[in-house]
């Protein structure tokens, strides 16, 4: 049993958001909020649990503009962090033999750490999306220990270790979450500095070393708290651990009524920042000129950043997949297939156009576009009869792909069976489906061959590749590279496209591009 060596903070009843409730409530900076910094190191008393001074994370004391009162992240309240453990909990348990589930558990989910560039130049921080999906916590080199005693799946505490606030820290890194608030606003059971974590779990697992232990290692991989684990399993003599991350994902993977909501506000943020893109799009402009227009207003929309390096790729580039240099002019005559998305409030977007570089499509440019969007067409309407699995959708995908390809003579009309899909892999060779969510290829344990159910969002992308020395179509369909990608919230009902602001019909497409200048 775990001995705690600290009163256990009251904790709060989060507030649930409503179905119709407004994703953002933006509110007016007041008097209260004037010294913020000044009133940081000075003990505050704390509203929902909230602390009424500046922490290592925006809150809705410190960021109205952001955080709406009752929420411990934006768009999500604490209760649903909680709610998660304990449905993580339950599963965790059940997912191993009868034999073994009587036995008391020990979970370990670590943060992830600060990564450099170079010597003291950090990346931005981006926090692992386990440890975020459990605790709601933005603070590196932190970690959630969960443990239940046996027999009692139900019966759980929760421990985080944080690294505290630290003075000469702060001072280049700006404010942290101390110890002594992270209880309560965190809805967690006990709080301790990160530096207790060997001394304590060997205390614990040396109590409790017939205990199933648990632990999901970071990724990439926190170099620091993985060493302490391994020592540690040294120490106590305890069997290998087991890895809990297929169980988080199933969780993951079906987003609840408040994900959804921050997956369609993602989705609308990216779909903007591509239809601006599209408007700043003339020849003479740069690849890079359009990853800095979709960055910026990704940006100004209040997404944290890019959700991926943007592929943006005119002519014959965007017939290579992944092509992210974006170092060349864009010419009179080409297309420009861009792939991009954004992260806002940590939940992510991931769509591709593709768009005439001077605002025209030419004859056999069209006929490939109305291709794409054809079978992509095609594709949600199965989603929305067949409830079919990713994998059954790219079967199709290749099927009706192939089948277009021959009706316009880009393929040879006898071709036929198995041969017809081999050659429409041969110019859509990769998935027309991923899952998509708190990372851009989310849940990547979970297989894609199961049914899609309601809560998946998942991506439809076909698309066509012709390289330029492709002998085996006709000239004017050499070089292009097209694919058409929305993100897609499965419900009771129909699917619904949380991108469907993102132009995509030709004609639209051709009266938007060009039509202003690039941001000054």
């Amino acid at each position: 049993m775990i001995h705690f060596p600290r009163k256990l903070l009251t904790t709060f009843s989060g507030c649930a958001l409503k179905r119709n409730q407004p994703l953002r409530v933006f509110v007016r900076l007041n008097s209260s909020t004037k010294n913020l910094q000044d009133e940081n190191n000075q003990s505050a008393p704390k509203e929902n649990g909230i602390p009424t001074k500046i922490v290592g994370q925006p809150t809705s004391f410190s960021h109205p503009h952001l955080v709406s009162p009752g929420e411990l992240v934006p768009g999500l309240p604490v209760s649903e962090f909680k709610s998660r453990r304990s449905e993580f909990m339950k599963k965790l348990v059940n997912s191993i033999p009868k034999e073994n589930r009587g036995k008391g558990h020990t979970v370990v989910v670590p943060s992830a750490s600060k990564s450099y560039m170079s010597d003291h130049i950090p990346y931005i921080f981006r926090q692992n999306s386990d440890f975020y999906y459990l605790t709601g916590c933005l603070e590196p080199d932190s970690i959630l220990i969960m443990t239940s005693l046996p027999d009692s799946e139900n019966i759980y505490q929760t421990v985080l270790l944080l690294r505290g606030c630290d003075e000469h820290s702060e001072i280049w890194d700006g404010p942290r979450t101390s110890v002594d608030d992270a209880p309560q606003m965190f809805r967690i059971d006990l709080a301790l500095p990160y530096k207790e974590l060997v001394p304590f779990l060997t205390k614990h697992l040396s109590d409790r070393n017939t205990d199933n232990f648990w632990y999901l290692p970071g990724s990439p991989l926190n170099y620091d708290t993985d060493r302490c684990i391994k020592t540690i399993i040294n120490t106590c003599k305890i069997n290998p651990p087991i890895c809990p991350r297929r169980v988080l994902s199933t969780l993951r993977l079906l987003k609840s009524p408040a994900e959804a909501r921050l997956m369609l506000e993602t989705c609308k943020v990216g779909s903007a920042a591509i239809n601006n893109a599209m408007a700043c799009t003339k020849p003479g402009t740069s690849e890079h000129d359009i990853h800095a227009v979709i960055d910026y207003y990704s940006r100004r929309s209040g997404a944290e950043h890019l959700a991926f390096p943007p592929v943006v790729g005119g002519g014959h580039r965007a017939t290579a997949i992944h092509y992210i240099h974006d170092n060349q002019i864009l010419s009179n005559g080409e297309l420009l297939l861009v792939d991009a998305g954004c992260q806002k409030f940590s939940y992510n977007s991931d769509i591709t156009r593709t768009w005439p570089v001077n605002g025209k499509f030419t004859e056999a440019q069209a006929v490939l576009y109305d291709i794409v969007l054809s079978v992509q067409s095609t594709l949600l309407l199965i989603l929305k009869e067949q409830r079919p699995t990713l994998d059954r959708l790219f079967d199709l995908m290749c099927q009706i792909l192939g089948s277009y390809l021959k009706e316009e003579g880009i393929i040879s009309k006898s071709v036929t069976g198995s041969e017809l899909i081999t050659t429409a892999y041969k110019y859509c060779p990769h998935h027309v489906s991923h899952y998509l969510g708190l990372d851009v290829h989310d849940t990547p344990l979970i297989l894609r061959n199961i049914p899609v159910q309601p809560g998946m969002v998942i991506t439809v992308e076909p698309g066509i590749y012709i390289r330029p020395n492709d002998q085996s179509v006709r000239e004017e369909f050499r070089g292009i590279g097209i694919r058409i990608e929305d993100d897609i919230l499965i419900t009771q009902r129909d699917p619904i496209v949380l991108t469907e602001k993102c132009l995509k019909n030709r004609n639209e497409i051709e009266d938007i591009v060009g039509s202003r200048d690039l941001p000054k």
